[in-house]
């Protein structure tokens, strides 16, 4: 699962309004010379593999240095074959012919063909290789044979036996056959996540190379990587695709998590796209130049509450989780700390975001204290003298907003709380063990367009698994329906159906739905925002000057 940040960077709208109108970031245009867009990453990204990264950092450079099978349309989300010619389904949809454009080629000359893609696929699905994007392949025929053994403590007892997806098959050099393990209608919407992405044959022989230099199929060739300082990529002239930007590199300067220093450089020029801090938002907003380089969108981004029910505890009782979330005030805590950028959440797929998001779908995600009130006590209260834990990353804005929740519950339900807060490997290594006694918080981004990405992962697959150790027989069985369904548009009312289920049993609390924008320079045109991570699609972007 990945990790949505969006970073808030400070400034003086005072100051925006002399600095950043009519200015040449980095002093990047100079006669005929380069066209430079300046942007920004954070200092945590640590790898450029394709089926190793899944955080918005990684995923918005991936973006322009390959290409993936299908993109998707930043309005309708809708994926369209770009790599591929053609992708197609037999009558049940468990078999997929996959038709790749010719005369593609890396950055080093090989080709993109079949090869390229059951090669990257192959290396990702192989659970030895401990890879970010290894469970997506889970859903492709000869997965579980790849996967390593391992003993209660998670320690690799045995290595897969094999080395290769059984359903994945080179049928001639522009063609794959794809066999699923068992049916899905959406497998095409997939495609076009980084996981995905095809390999050269030079980037696998040193997988550890290739991380810090990749080898792309996309129209930008990453040139210098200073980790923690700096990014370039420039243009690749031989691309030959139509989404071609018109500029010629792209400098991304790296930032410390929470560093507001961005949006100073911003302000002095130094930066094309930009965003500033909470306490700034409303003084940018309001001035009328930097109002007129704003783009926002409503984000895909969910972030939500779960809850420890491996262990005992009143958590385990729904109608504690009731009391819990209506005891939120999630209009009043969004509206303080994040001056409109963000939506209280009462869904669980986003609405209108992906195929199938509703909203209205959580009935308890309404801020009642009475009824919260109500609930607690049917639930036979909190235990005298002990305390509520909420788990969570090191992240400020993060904590500042997850304080809040404690003092809504605190202040409504009479249920003390303290933070455990975590550096974020420990947080997600944690969670992943089933290591927090209590209530801790999650966030979830779309990797591809369909409501079946925001549920699947609550298919647990037996009793107490997962992350939550919630198990529904009847939600398991309808995504399995949905899955099979013969034609999309039926899958997704199925998955609606499900969402239903998660709904009623109520196993974690929807808070807020993520709120994307960015101030950009007025050099730039074109500013779209991508529809699952917020990010401005670089491609998109005119840079004028």
């Amino acid at each position: 699962m990945r990790q949505a940040r969006i970073t808030t960077l400070a400034a003086a709208a005072a100051v925006v309004a002399l600095t950043v109108a009519g200015c040449t970031p980095s002093d990047t245009v100079e006669g005929d010379g380069p066209v430079t867009l300046e942007t920004w990453i954070s200092q945590d990204m640590e790898t450029l593999f394709p089926g190793d990264a899944g955080a918005y950092d990684n995923i918005s450079v991936l973006d322009v240095v390959y290409d993936g099978l299908v993109r998707y349309d930043p309005e309708t989300t809708e994926p369209y074959n770009y790599v591929a010619e053609s992708i197609e389904p037999n009558d049940d949809n468990t078999v997929w012919t996959i038709k790749i454009k010719p005369d593609l080629t890396f950055q080093n000359g090989e080709p993109v063909d079949a090869d390229a893609f059951a090669r990257s696929w192959n290396y990702t699905a192989d659970g030895d290789n401990g890879l970010y994007s290894n469970y997506f392949f889970g859903i492709i025929e000869g997965y579980d044979e790849m996967q390593p053994t391992t003993d209660d403590d998670g320690n690799i007892t045995a290595e897969g036996a094999a080395d290769e997806l059984s359903g994945l098959k080179v049928t001639d050099d522009l063609t794959l056959e794809v066999t699923l393990a068992s049916p899905f209608a959406g497998f095409a919407t997939m495609l076009g996540y980084t996981g995905f992405f095809p390999i050269a044959q030079e980037c696998l022989d040193d997988v550890e190379k290739c991380a810090l230099e990749p080898i792309g199929n996309g129209p930008f060739q990453v040139t210098d990587w200073q980790q923690s300082q700096e990014l370039t990529a420039e243009k690749w002239a031989d691309y030959t695709l139509d989404e071609t930007p018109s500029y010629d590199a792209i400098h991304w300067t790296e930032y410390a998590a929470g560093e507001t220093a961005g949006w100073a450089d911003f302000k002095a020029g130094d930066l094309d796209l930009s965003f500033p801090p909470t306490a700034e938002v409303e003084s940018a907003k309001n001035d009328p130049e930097l109002s007129e380089r704003y783009v926002e969108k409503p984000g895909a981004s969910l972030t939500y509450l779960g809850f420890s029910g491996y262990t005992e505890g009143p958590w385990n009782d729904i109608e504690f989780r009731k009391a819990i979330s209506m005891a939120i005030d999630r209009e009043g805590i969004i509206s303080s700390l994040g001056s409109g950028q963000a939506t209280p959440a009462d869904s669980w797929v986003v609405p209108g975001g992906v195929p199938g998001g509703e909203a209205g779908t959580c009935e308890w995600c309404v801020y009642d204290p009475e009824a919260a009130k109500a609930a607690l006590e049917k639930a036979g209260g909190w235990p005298d003298g002990e305390k509520l834990q909420i788990s969570l990353g090191d992240d400020d804005a993060e904590v500042e907003y997850f304080t809040a929740i404690g003092n809504s519950i605190e202040e409504v339900l009479g249920i003390p709380y303290e933070l455990n807060i975590l550096p974020s490997d420990d947080y997600f290594s944690t969670r992943s063990a089933q290591g927090f006694d209590g209530m801790f918080r999650n966030n979830w981004f779309p990797d591809y367009p369909l409501n079946e990405n925001y549920l699947s992962f609550y298919a647990s697959g037996e009793p107490g698994a997962g992350h939550w150790g919630w198990y529904s027989e009847d939600f398991e069985a309808k995504l399995d329906e949905a899955a099979a369904a013969p034609s999309l548009d039926e899958s997704v009312a199925l998955y609606q159906e499900a969402e239903a289920i998660l709904a009623e049993e109520f196993p974690t609390i929807p808070f807020r739905w993520s709120f994307s924008a960015t101030y950009y320079s007025d050099r730039l045109e074109n500013v779209i925002l991508n529809p699952f991570s917020g990010a401005p699609i670089l491609r998109k972007i005119d840079v004028t000057a």
